[in-house]
C-alpha cells in the first residue's frame, strides 16, 4: 500500500499545535456566542437585535474555526492523507475568512454611507 505525502515530526508537532490554539478559540467563541445571543434575547425589547445577530455570527466563526481545526489535527493523527488533510483544514478556513471578509465590507459601505448622510445633514442646520 502506497501512501501519500508525510510531514515531518516537527511539522506535526507544529500543526498540532496551531490545531490546539484554533480549537480552544473555536470553543471560546462558540462560548462568547452562545451568552451574547442570550444576552440579547432577554434584552430584545430594548435592542436586542444586534447582540442576537452578533452572537450567531460568533458561532458561526466558531464553529468553522473548530472544524478547521479539527482538520488540522487530522494531518498530525493519519498517515497517508496529510495533503488531502491539509485541503480541507484550508477549505475551512477559507469559509471563515470569506465571512469575515464579506462582513467587512458590509462594516465599510454602511459606514461610509453613515459619514455622507451625517455630512450631508449636517450642513443643512441652521
Amino acid at each position: 500500500m502506497e501512501f501519500g505525502y508525510e510531514f515531518s515530526s516537527s511539522q506535526n508537532e507544529l500543526i498540532k499545535q496551531l490545531a490546539d490554539k484554533m480549537r480552544f478559540v473555536g470553543y471560546f467563541l462558540i462560548g462568547v456566542g452562545v451568552l451574547t445571543a442570550i444576552g440579547g434575547l432577554l434584552a430584545l425589547r430594548n435592542g436586542g437585535v444586534g447582540s442576537i445577530i452578533s452572537g450567531v455570527v460568533q458561532v458561526i466563526i466558531g464553529v468553522w474555526t473548530s472544524k478547521a481545526a479539527s482538520a488540522f489535527k487530522l494531518i498530525v493523527e493519519t498517515q497517508g492523507n496529510d495533503i488531502e488533510n491539509l485541503m480541507g483544514a484550508l477549505g475551512e478556513l477559507r469559509k471563515l475568512y470569506a465571512l469575515q471578509y464579506w462582513a467587512l465590507i458590509i462594516a465599510i459601505v454602511f459606514a461610509v454611507i453613515g459619514l455622507i448622510l451625517g455630512l450631508v445633514f449636517s450642513a443643512s442646520l441652521p
